[in-house]
């Protein structure tokens, strides 16, 4: 089932009681609490678990705080793992304490975090030996928006898989789309930043052409934000002014992405052309460089 799809299904194809989906969530920080939120005020029975114990305790009452991911898995049908990067999804994961240690057979583990593809293929591999489906599914619209639930989930994996987890997807996905094959639902949220990343950025260069050319800069955001070239992110940059209340925050977050972007594309032998250029000197603007470039130049920040 391809492209956009806002049915809100019934009934569950999981593993769990007919009709219940159980759902089971990994990482409450900004967007993750907000996600569970959702799958919680949905109704659905909710199982939690996440590193910092005060992460938990608003939850607490509200759904069921697992003492380890075995034993989340284990009572789980849908489980999502939303967690900082490719280390914190593998250490959540795998291994003989991970979550999947615990799944059952015929369960869909939706991996939300930003990570390589590679690093979804292996967890994959390691899944489909004892019977687990995986699809890739990150999201895209922040913390408010999950809270919302109006999220964008880009999915990737097997129709089956999907129409699984759809019921949990759906909670904080206002929209749903599946883009293909494992994976496929990474390489468009890659896409997406690297192209949110160059607006950023042109946005930022034009509104300080437009002042050296003598132009008012509240006028002139104003008009860009009601012509044809105005995008997300200048309406947010004309709100802001500058990067200097989001750089902290958004800058290393986007220097990982970009850099998986860039390693995705090298990797298919495929050009940028002048996105990764752009969101290049968005990660300059914010003084949050690529991670691999960081590595390059031997600093370890």
């Amino acid at each position: 089932m391809n492209g956009t799809d806002r049915h809100k299904s019934g009934v569950s194809g999981t593993a769990g009681r007919v009709g219940v989906t159980r759902a089971g969530f990994i990482g409450l920080g900004s967007q993750g609490a907000g996600m569970a939120r959702r799958i919680i005020d949905q109704g659905l029975p909710t199982t939690l678990w996440a590193r910092r114990p005060v992460s938990l305790e608003p939850f607490a009452g509200r759904a069921t705080l697992a003492p380890d991911l075995i034993t989340l898995g284990r009572t789980s049908d849908v489980v999502g793992v939303c967690v900082t990067d490719g280390r914190a999804v593998r250490d959540v994961t795998l291994g003989p304490t991970g979550v999947l240690a615990g799944m059952e057979s015929g369960s869909v583990l939706a991996v939300h975090s930003t990570i390589s593809t590679d690093d979804c293929i292996e967890i994959a591999r390691v899944a489909e030996a004892i019977g687990v489906h995986v699809i890739d599914a990150p999201v895209s619209g922040g913390g408010a928006m999950a809270d919302a639930g109006r999220l964008t989930v880009y999915v990737g994996g097997s129709d089956d898989a999907i129409a699984r987890a759809r019921p949990v997807l759906e909670t904080y996905g206002d929209t749903v789309l599946h883009m293909g094959l494992l994976g496929s639902g990474l390489r468009t949220k890659l896409v997406n930043n690297a192209l949110n990343a160059a607006h950023f950025a042109l946005a930022h260069d034009a509104l300080a052409l437009g002042a050296a050319l003598g132009l008012d800069p509240a006028l002139l955001g104003d008009a860009l934000r009601s012509g044809s070239g105005r995008s997300f992110s200048l309406e947010v940059f004309v709100g802001l002014g500058s990067f200097v209340a989001i750089a902290d925050h958004v800058g290393p977050i986007m220097s990982k992405d970009i850099d998986l972007f860039e390693r995705e594309s090298r990797a298919a032998a495929t050009e940028s052309g002048v996105l990764l250029d752009a969101a290049d000197r968005f990660l300059a603007l914010l003084d949050h460089p690529r991670l691999s470039d960081l590595h390059a130049s031997g600093d370890d920040r």
